[in-house]
């Protein structure tokens, strides 16, 4: 499961947020993965990468001590496309060190936190990551 498992963290950076604090935000999520800034024409946007379980072992532990494993199956195996899952934490309670799901512009003014994971087996990981 872990042989090609390869994660990509993008968090835009809005005029009104700082770019630490988003940083910090993602860093709370994902504590193994270093993130830089990246411009793109003008928008900041924070990225990070990182390959292996380690990446995601700090999320599944908050997932675990949230006892929302079942809603982040649930969340997850949705977000499954063809080896690829795309989802989306919200900025903000990433800020308070706390794990919680949104869509993309909807619950918040502030855009999330895009998630993107590749791996050879996504349902063993989701199965792995809310067990």
């Amino acid at each position: 499961m872990t042989g090609g498992m390869k994660i990509r963290i993008e968090a835009e950076v809005y005029p009104t947020e700082s770019s630490e604090k988003v940083i910090q935000a993602a860093k709370n999520l994902f504590p193994t993965i270093n993130f830089y800034l990246e411009d793109r024409g003008g928008v900041q946007i924070v990225v990070g990468e990182g390959a292996g379980l380690e990446s995601l072992e700090n999320l599944k532990n908050m997932f675990r001590n949230r006892r929302i494993r079942a809603a982040a199956r649930s969340i997850l195996r949705q977000s499954n496309l063809n080896g690829r899952m795309v989802f989306h934490m919200n900025k903000q309670a990433a800020y308070a060190r706390q794990a919680s799901f949104t869509e993309p512009f909807t619950e918040s003014p502030l855009p999330p936190i895009k998630v993107e994971v590749e791996a050879d087996d996504i349902d063993k990981l989701i199965e792995w990551l809310t067990e």
